[in-house]
Parts: C-alpha cells; sequence; structure tokens
C-alpha cells in the first residue's frame, strides 16, 4: 500500500504529466537584473538556453502564443 500525499510537495510529486502538458511554459519571471527564468508545466525553472536544451523550442515563442490565445477566451 503506498502513503497517502500529507504535504504540497507530496502531492506535486505523485501528479506525473506527460511531456506534452510539461514542456509548455507555465511561467515566465523577468528579473530586474538577470535574465529571463522560465517555469515549465512541472514547475522546474530554466534559463532560456536550458529550457531550449530540455525541451527542444523557445519558450518566448510559445509564451507568447498561449497570451495570444488566453486573449481569444477573454481571459487576461
Amino acid at each position: 500500500m503506498t502513503e497517502i500525499p500529507k504535504t504540497k510537495e507530496d502531492w506535486l510529486e505523485c501528479v506525473a504529466l506527460p511531456d506534452y502538458v510539461a514542456m509548455i511554459p507555465a511561467g515566465c519571471i523577468r528579473p530586474i537584473v538577470g535574465p529571463t527564468i522560465w517555469v515549465d508545466g512541472n514547475g522546474t525553472q530554466y534559463s532560456t538556453e536550458a529550457y531550449i536544451k530540455k525541451w527542444g523550442y523557445d519558450p518566448h515563442i510559445a509564451w507568447e502564443a498561449k497570451k495570444e490565445y488566453r486573449k481569444t477566451l477573454n481571459r487576461h
């Protein structure tokens, strides 16, 4: 029998996303100083170069497409 998740980290670890969902940028952190940080669907943070190496595409393009799509749904 597996143990019931008790903490936030336990719950996040038990929810495995398929790659086609995990590869979609879930967040973009733009610090005042320093490079942009991208967050994938799994919550892992990457530089732009590391994101491209991991998922094979520029997250900025996907992020802009995601914002445009959300505008069509009236969700800003």
